[in-house]
């Protein structure tokens, strides 16, 4: 083969493999009010993330919560303590440490004034994370209530934080049962916060509801362990109604829900997203 031909030759799957762009690591976070849910969705997050072969740090800078803390379900990193000057220098410590260990990250933030809000305060958070190569992914969570929105263009219009490809998450299980979910949707998607979001690339998707989430997350149960009807000490016996429809919400809707929410967004999953199950389980 002469030298001419042999430049014009494609390459091998491991040249390939070699010259393919190293996957950036991915910060991903909620920001929301207090009680909207984005604990749970982040525990779930994690759990599914680890079932499919991922390894995340999980950074927990939401102190003030105990009951369902996330640290309660995973090996969470967190500040010793302290306010929240000190925690953001902490998370700037932990953001700087991802561009040696190349790992994801999933980070619970709580509601109110946090760590991140004051990164978001006092540096441009997107450019510097851009430096460092890798992506913050953020999704913002809210229900029905008009002062969830509000949240959201407070960030925009005082902090002139609005990441691009972001996600707007309406939680169906704030939604009351007297709204039609569809109209409540409908709603949201028009309203100037969630259009400049939009605008900037970000995906307004719906997080579906489980009744008996509070069960699960009382009992600091993983989302199989209560379908397969492990019990705890201290609470009364679960339901076979409850344990079907958390397995039918674990195994069918909440991957349904992450394929809409897409793949770029989330942490690495190795074995790729979970396959929702059939809809008859």
């Amino acid at each position: 083969m002469t030298k001419d031909i042999a430049a014009k030759a494609p390459t091998g799957a491991a040249d390939q493999k070699a010259a393919a762009p190293k996957r950036k690591p991915v910060i991903f976070t909620i920001i929301g009010r207090q009680r909207v849910g984005k604990t749970t969705l982040l525990n779930a997050l994690a759990q599914t993330i680890h079932e499919q072969g991922g390894t995340p740090e999980i950074w927990n800078t939401d102190l003030l919560n105990r009951s369902h803390s996330i640290s309660s379900f995973h090996d969470a990193k967190s500040p010793t303590g302290g306010d929240t000057k000190r925690q953001r220098k902490w998370l700037e410590e932990k953001i700087q440490s991802l561009m040696e260990s190349r790992h994801d990250a999933i980070l619970d933030i709580g509601g109110g004034w946090t760590a991140l809000h004051e990164l978001i305060s006092t540096e441009s958070l997107t450019r510097a994370l851009d430096m460092m190569g890798i992506t913050l992914s953020v999704a913002f969570l809210i229900g029905h209530e008009r002062a969830d929105l509000d949240y959201l263009e407070d960030l925009q219009t005082n902090k002139k934080f609005s990441p691009r490809n972001a996600a707007v998450i309406l939680n169906e299980g704030l939604i009351p049962p007297s709204l039609d979910v569809d109209d409540v949707f409908e709603e949201v998607a028009i309203h100037p916060a969630v259009v400049e979001a939009m605008d900037n690339g970000a995906k307004l998707v719906l997080y579906p509801a489980a009744e008996p989430m509070k069960d699960v997350c009382d009992r600091t149960l993983t989302f199989r362990a209560y379908a397969k009807g492990e019990q705890k000490d201290g609470f009364p016996t679960t339901s076979i109604f409850d344990r079907l429809a958390i397995d039918r919400w674990y195994r069918r809707d909440f991957p349904v829900f992450l394929r809409e929410l897409g793949e770029p967004r989330l942490p690495n999953m190795p074995k790729g997203l979970p396959v929702p199950a059939e809809s008859d389980v």
